[in-house]
């Protein structure tokens, strides 16, 4: 039963329901994180819907979402560059779930924005990744000889060889490693969906040697288990693995503007030069969808050159 606040008649607001909307997102196990973003532009829309002078959700129609969404577009944001498609369609989608939400639970009798259709997005190729080449250089550019040296190898191994993302990466306990089966379960990723991937054998060994011998000497509190750890023994930030990335691609003199999400694409874009099936890399990255994995097939633009120049009739003629 809706609070009396909440009950017609009378004018209910869109900051009237955030709390509710709220409170439906963690009931639905939302991460706290996504969770937030629903509530940042909703409280935007708000502000619009303020500016129109239009007061009660009952009063929203078709029109201004659409015009809410030409809105999105139009607008330049901090950076002082106008929004990207993708950010606008994060906007709108909070927008329609927000108005599911309001017909489920008997606010609103129709939904304005069911027919709101997301704008098109382009599908961008992943930039800069390495070749292998070029990956083999950043892996033996940590000092191995030394302790934070030792982990940081690891954690390219671990990056390079799983393709895990980097959020996913810091929440590795060490009770997630099976080295011996060479295997890596995922807590929690993106979605809260937990997964297994396997590691291989190189970064096997280096995981193996790091737990055992490398690992114990970074150990403040015993009851910390996360698998790498600060030279305070702290779990390890994401500014820390981005300047671990950063500065090694440095020492190797790798002129590419690499991130530890590159680690991921490569590890992609090369399994599939190698011939890996699309759908068992779908299911090594997490992808919910083979369409984001499908994006990697045009990244071996490389291979079909080759084949082109290889199979196509004119490349043998001599002129």
């Amino acid at each position: 039963m809706q609070d009396q606040c909440c009950r017609r008649p009378g004018v209910i607001t869109v900051r009237n329901l955030l709390e509710k909307y709220r409170q439906h997102l963690v009931v639905r196990n939302y991460s706290k994180r996504t969770i937030e973003s629903h509530i940042f532009s909703l409280t935007r829309f708000s502000r619009y819907l303020d500016e129109l002078n239009v007061k009660d959700v009952a009063g929203v129609t078709k029109d201004i979402i659409n015009g809410y969404q030409v809105h999105l577009y139009e607008t330049v944001n901090a950076r002082g560059d106008y929004n990207s498609v993708s950010t606008q369609n994060i906007a709108l989608g909070t927008i329609k779930s927000f108005f599911r939400f309001l017909v489920d639970n008997d606010y609103i009798i129709t939904d304005p924005a069911k027919s709101v259709s997301l704008a098109k997005e382009p599908k961008k190729l992943p930039r800069s990744i390495l070749t292998g080449v070029e990956a083999k250089k950043v892996m033996h550019a940590p000092d191995i000889k030394t302790i934070l040296g030792y982990r940081d190898r690891t954690i390219l191994e671990i990056l390079y060889s799983s393709g895990i993302r980097k959020e996913e990466l810091l929440n590795v306990l060490v009770s997630d490693i099976d080295y011996t089966e060479g295997l890596i379960r995922i807590n929690g990723g993106k979605g809260k969906k937990d997964r297994v991937v396997p590691i291989g054998r190189i970064a096997c060994r280096y995981t193996e040697n790091y737990i055992k011998a490398v690992r114990p000497e970074l150990v403040r509190d015993p009851r910390n288990t996360y698998l790498f750890l600060s030279l305070r023994g702290n779990r390890l930030s994401k500014n820390m693995v981005w300047e671990i990335v950063k500065s090694y691609t440095n020492k190797a003199k790798i002129n590419k503007n690499i991130s530890p999400h590159t680690f991921r694409h490569t590890c992609a874009t090369l399994m599939l030069k190698n011939k890996a099936n699309l759908r068992h890399i779908q299911e090594l990255l997490g992808h919910s969808s083979l369409d984001s994995t499908q994006v990697y097939s045009h990244v071996t633009i490389t291979d079909l050159k080759e084949e082109h120049a290889r199979c196509h009739p004119r490349e043998r003629d001599r002129e």
